[in-house]
């Protein structure tokens, strides 16, 4: 692949990492919630955690896009 369409296919990756893991922090803290017959707070824990985890993910694809 050419050097010149690796940087737009780096960024299509980030944003779909970056959804994905919100999306799935969402999901299983809202299914924790359901079974646990809880108010929202596991749906706001994970979906929190799934935001950190998709930026720290999203510096270190950046920073060295080689490594990923």
């Amino acid at each position: 692949m050419s050097d010149s369409k690796r940087p737009g296919l780096l960024l299509i990756g980030v944003g779909q990492i970056l959804t994905s893991m919100i999306a799935s922090g969402f999901l299983l803290g809202y299914l924790l919630d359901l079974y646990f017959e809880t108010q929202p707070i596991f749906l706001l824990l994970l979906g929190g955690l799934g935001f950190i985890g998709g930026m720290l993910k999203i510096y270190r694809m950046l920073t060295d896009p080689e490594l990923q």
